[in-house]
């Protein structure tokens, strides 16, 4: 009995530590939770799309994950902006890459950011950007880093290797021959 007669002020003193943590460190830590969750919900949203896209259903589900007024930044700086936009050009590209799939190599969550590094592979047999199809296989990877607000892709920044790519499609790069006087 004596010993239990000792772990009762241990008990109480844990009790009574536990119980005057600072409010304001509770609040603290509630606030990063609720911000690991967001960000958790991001990331799932980027790979959802990235999903629905290889199976050729983005379009059924573009609506509930990418804001009317989004714009995709590429590095020609060709932008596209709005959802109509994305939605005119998503069909031409599975079309193009029929069999197309994205493999996520990496993703990174902080704040209303996801950073995602793919990895891409696609046969082209259909026309694309005025290329027609070449039968060949195409392999890269591609960074989208997108910014997100109320759970939807607002803004998405994409980096790739567009010289590599067109190699890969059989095309050639030449200098432009210089105006004769």
């Amino acid at each position: 009995m004596k010993k239990y007669l000792y772990a009762i002020p241990l008990v109480l003193l844990l009790c009574f530590s536990f119980a005057c943590q600072d409010k304001a460190d509770m609040a603290e830590l509630e606030k990063y939770r609720a911000q690991a969750k967001v960000e958790g919900q991001n990331k799932q949203i980027a790979m959802r799309y990235a999903e629905e896209e290889d199976k050729g259903k983005a379009l059924e589900i573009i609506d509930e994950i990418v804001a009317p007024d989004v714009v995709y930044h590429y590095p020609n700086h060709n932008d596209e902006r709005g959802l109509e936009t994305i939605k005119q050009n998503e069909p031409s590209f599975k079309k193009a890459f029929p069999d197309m799939k994205h493999t996520i190599e990496a993703q990174i969550a902080k704040g209303d950011l996801v950073a995602t590094r793919f990895k891409w592979r696609g046969t082209h047999l259909g026309e694309w950007m005025g290329i027609a199809p070449t039968g060949k296989e195409l392999n890269f990877t591609f960074i989208e880093i997108a910014r997100f607000s109320d759970g939807k892709i607002v803004e998405a920044w994409i980096e790739l290797d567009w010289l590599g790519i067109m190699q890969q499609l059989g095309m050639e790069l030449k200098p432009i021959e210089a105006k004769k006087k």
